[in-house]
């Protein structure tokens, strides 16, 4: 392992070219990988061509050797002797070509079967197991490394990987892993992941190089190439085809020759970092070599530090930071039955279908979708797998599992493809429970959330928090986990209780947030934010926890639980409501019971009898101008119409809307307003100018020329 990792810190590798493309050159094959046993001889030639032409690794015949494939042809009971024997050929090989100056090695290649787990194709279980049997032999014959090529599926890639990184750990040996996904001709995997989501999901399994491999000729993976290079912490690999096959004669053909395969993909490695390169379908020794003769004498460069990337969860089609600038990451809560009344009552009715509805809306406004489905007197693990398999393929928003129960977290972890993040453990039994589900995170690649509670119960002091906090750090760590895979929840109690114990339940759990981000570097924090107002009455609650939400991040929150909808910004809070809330959260009795003053407050306004307690005695001009800041479609058609009676449209636009917008854009830049409440008072900008638009006469706004507006993908 150290040899072939050093060799890449050094220079470019060589990979072969396409088995297959040869194979069938050669002989006339029902399947490719029983040659192994029947005709060593054929795949002996094919090694030792590639190697001849310049090839550093050379891939075994066993693309197609898993059990699930091998099962198409009845041989499934022999897929230890087949890919054993692969490997004893391949090896024969490169020995035969390795000098002390250039060593050879040999990749097993683990292919992607014919199964999508995703769509339903093959349980998880059965594909890693599956796995689990291939890559035991292939390492008990002595590969020098494991390649997983050609993975379509993400749900795959992990089945694959974490098959590889348990039997390596079973086995107490370690090769570098190589990992390359396909990217069709639209632009994605073929269930639709784009790369950065890939990496976002492989790199918790530490590949030794991730990239690109068949598909496509090399022209059309340069964009995906580029975003790795930008981003991925790994060396970078690429497998391009012969170019796209053509169909001449009725048998495809491979247009890219030689040396343009080679003059593309040593511009890969000059302009973009690559240095894993080799060739896939339609490639043959004449393009390996060709590509061995144009990276001749060619050494590492210094390469930027790209970062980790670690800080990353995915759903089945995009990758989201868990480091959202502004702070926080917002995960909502309404596919929770335990924070949203309507998730919980169409539970109660099994409807799955409207429940995914619910988290398709609700991945709209959130980063993560918290889904919880535990309900007394129902099966859990039957309620998790019926809705996360709807929400996978159809919520574009990573997956926080939110159960206490391990059989419902590996369920779920079984279904969901992308990287989730496990919510959540604690030492409540002394770490039992958590020592297995942290052995589940590790195995699908997960985070954790971790909550400050041991055989003590819940942390309340900031002191127990941090105590609590370190223990279930140390015991991540041990079972292999990484500071980056961990967020932790210094929980927070409710300060409308009454209760004397809980008055300064809010400092405290601030302070332990704090403490926790200094102690623990690495680490991220995550609350259930809203817990803070429990008891409060919804106008009450909204104050309270926006501003909470607010103390919380300035403290080092990174992730919030919650409903973006129901948090104000802080220029929407009234300056008596933002005093008398600060009061309670921060426990100031010097003007009387803070909690009393805020309830008799929210009593008397919420009985008034207008519908804005926030906008009361608010008219005109800067009620439609509110509209616009606070993000509030409620009632806009009216106020246009009234504002038209004295304005022209272009005027109501230019001299009410506008700069209404333009205060949003300045409330946004001093950090007091959320990207998420911008989004808002831009749908309402939209919606105000659909209205206006009929009443504008030709020519009454002028044209001043054309803007060109650009942004990067995913903005």
């Amino acid at each position: 392992m150290d040899s072939l990792l050093s060799i890449l810190k050094k220079r470019p590798i060589i990979f072969d070219g396409a088995m297959g493309t040869m194979i069938q050159a050669a002989v006339d094959a029902e399947c490719n990988a029983e040659l192994n046993l029947s005709r060593a001889d054929v795949i002996e030639s094919i090694h030792n061509t590639y190697l001849e032409a310049g090839a550093d690794i050379v891939s075994t015949n066993t693309f197609g050797a898993s059990p699930v494939d091998l099962a198409d042809y009845g041989l499934q009971g022999r897929a230890g002797e087949i890919n054993r024997k692969a490997v004893e050929i391949a090896k024969r090989s490169a020995e035969k070509f390795q000098t002390k100056e250039r060593p050879r090695f040999v990749a097993a290649e683990i292919g992607p079967t014919s199964k999508l787990p995703t769509l339903g194709h093959i349980k998880y279980n059965d594909l890693f197991a599956s796995y689990e049997t291939q890559i035991a032999a292939v390492l008990e014959a002595g590969a020098d490394c494991i390649l997983i090529p050609t993975c379509q599926d993400i749900l795959q890639m992990k089945a694959a990987a974490g098959a590889a990184r348990l039997v390596m750990a079973r086995m107490k040996t370690e090769v570098p892993l190589f990992v390359s996904v396909t990217i069709e001709k639209n632009g994605t995997m073929l269930l639709g992941s784009d790369i950065l989501c890939a990496l976002a999901t492989i790199e918790p399994f530490r590949p030794a190089a991730f990239g690109i491999n068949c598909a496509t000729g090399p022209e059309m993976m340069e964009e995906h190439l580029s975003r790795l290079s930008a981003h991925s912490p790994f060396p970078i690999l690429c497998r391009p085809n012969a170019g796209i096959p053509e169909n001449v004669g009725g048998k495809p053909v491979y247009p890219l020759s030689p040396a343009g395969f080679a003059r593309h993909l040593k511009s890969f490695w000059e302009e973009l970092g690559v240095s894993v390169l080799g060739g896939c379908c339609g490639t043959t020794p004449e393009h390996i070599g060709a590509l061995a003769r144009e990276l001749k004498g060619q050494s590492s460069k210094v390469k930027k530090d790209r970062g980790t990337f670690s800080s990353h969860i995915s759903s089945l089609f995009s990758a989201v930071s868990l480091d959202q600038e502004p702070k926080p990451l917002f995960a909502a809560e309404q596919t929770n039955v335990n924070g949203s009344k309507k998730f919980k009552e169409l539970l109660q009715k099994n409807d799955y279908d409207g429940m995914a509805s619910v988290a398709k809306e609700a991945a709209k406004g959130a980063h993560a979708l918290d889904v919880c489905v535990a309900y007394p007197g129902r099966d859990e693990t039957k309620d998790m797998v019926e809705i996360v398999s709807r929400i996978a393929k159809t919520a574009d928003a990573p997956v926080i599992i939110d159960s206490t129960n391990t059989n419902v977290i590996e369920a779920a972890l079984q279904i969901l493809p992308g990287r989730c993040i496990i919510n959540s453990i604690n030492l409540e039994d002394g770490g039992k429970k958590a020592t297995r589900i942290l052995e589940l995170a590790a195995q699908f690649g997960a985070a954790v959330i971790c909550l400050t509670i041991d055989e003590d119960g819940m942390a309340r002091t900031a002191a127990k928090k941090v105590e609590v906090a370190g223990r279930l750090y140390d015991l991540a760590l041990s079972r292999g986990l990484r500071a980056e895979d961990l967020l932790f929840d210094a929980l927070t109690f409710t300060v409308a209780s009454g209760d004397a114990s809980l008055r300064d339940a809010a400092q405290e759990t601030i302070e332990g947030i704090n403490k926790i981000k200094k102690k623990l570097k690495g680490a991220r924090t995550i609350l259930g934010v809203s817990n803070i107002s429990f008891g409060l009455s919804s106008s009450a609650r909204r104050t309270v926890t926006s501003l909470f939400l607010n103390s919380a991040v300035n403290a080092g929150l990174d992730a919030a639980i919650l409903n973006p909808a129901r948090i104000l910004r802080l220029a929407q809070i009234p300056k008596e409501e933002e005093l008398l809330a600060t009061r309670l959260l921060e426990n100031d009795r010097s003007r009387g019971d803070p909690l009393v003053e805020l309830i008799k407050y929210y009593q008397k306004i919420e009985n008034h009898p207008l519908p804005s307690r926030e906008r009361v005695g608010v008219r005109g001009e800067d009620a439609l101008r509110r509209k616009i800041i606070d993000g509030d479609k409620a009632g806009l058609a009216d106020l246009l119409d009234e504002a038209c009676q004295t304005k022209k449209a272009v005027e109501v636009i230019n001299d009410i809307l506008l700069p209404a917008m333009k205060e949003v854009g300045a409330l946004f830049g001093s950090g007091k307003l959320p990207l998420p409440f911008v989004l808002q008072s831009a749908e309402v900008m939209r919606a105000a100018i659909d209205i206006l638009a009929p009443k504008l006469k030709e020519g009454e706004a002028p044209r001043k020329g054309t803007i060109v507006l650009a942004t990067v993908l995913g903005d």
